[in-house]
This record gives C-alpha cells, structure tokens and sequence, in this order.
C-alpha cells in the first residue's frame, strides 16, 4: 500500500507595480489593506486578530535558500504543511478579511513544493527548482 500524496498549501496575493505583478505574502498585504480606502472596519480587526495568532503560533522560517537567509540560489517558498490544519484555517479566515478589503488571495497547492531547506512541524521552506508559484 502506498502512502498517500502529501499537498502543501501557500497563500498568496499579487501587487501590481507598473506592469510587473509581484507577489506579497498576505501578512504584508494587511498593511496595504489597512491603507486602502475600502476597508470595511471587521475586516481590518479580523485581519490584525488573526496576525497576532500567527506571530504566537507560527515560527518564522531562519532560512530562505541553500545558500543561507540571503542566499544565493532561487528564494524559498513557504509552504503549510497537511498537518497544520489550524494553520490553513486561519489563513482561510485571513483570506476572507483580506478579500473584503478588496485584496485577491489565491490559493496554491502542490505535491512538489522543491527543495526543502528549512522545516518545522507546520511549515517548510522550498526553493521551487525553476518552477513559479
């Protein structure tokens, strides 16, 4: 019997820059929404309630690529592990608070997260090999 595929969850949400969208992680976006014009207040509460669960429920990850914090290969990608269901759920609520200020936050999956440089028992940290996220 085989095990089953593992799925790894990232949230994230695009800034547009000119013509460039990049990506920002949706613990950045709460300060863009928090200066947007249409942020209805429930939302901003919400968004900065489920910052602080995190800042007490989650590690922040002390490596981003092979090549150290810095680094020199491609950046690492963080990723929730199928075990933090908490984790998800929280990221679902911040989700929808974000999305009410006028935020899109997409939902990306993937049985390949890349190489694994950092992890803990919720989350890792990948660089994706060439693919984009």
């Amino acid at each position: 019997m085989s095990s089953p595929a593992r799925t790894y969850v990232r949230f994230v949400c695009f800034k547009s820059v000119g013509r460039q969208r990049s990506r920002l992680g949706l613990f950045k976006a709460i300060d863009e929404a928090v200066e947007s014009e249409h942020e209805p207040s429930w939302a901003i509460v919400e968004a900065r309630t489920i910052a602080s669960w995190f800042n007490e429920n989650l590690a922040i990850p002390k490596v981003f690529s092979v090549g150290g914090h810095k680094g020199f290969g491609q950046p690492g990608l963080s990723w929730f592990k199928p075990a933090a269901g908490e984790h998800i759920r929280q990221m679902h609520r911040l989700k929808l608070a974000l999305e009410a200020c006028g935020v899109h936050v997409e939902v990306l999956t993937t049985r390949d997260p890349g190489l694994i440089v950092w992890q803990d028992e919720n989350q890792l940290v990948a660089e994706p090999r060439g693919r984009k996220f």
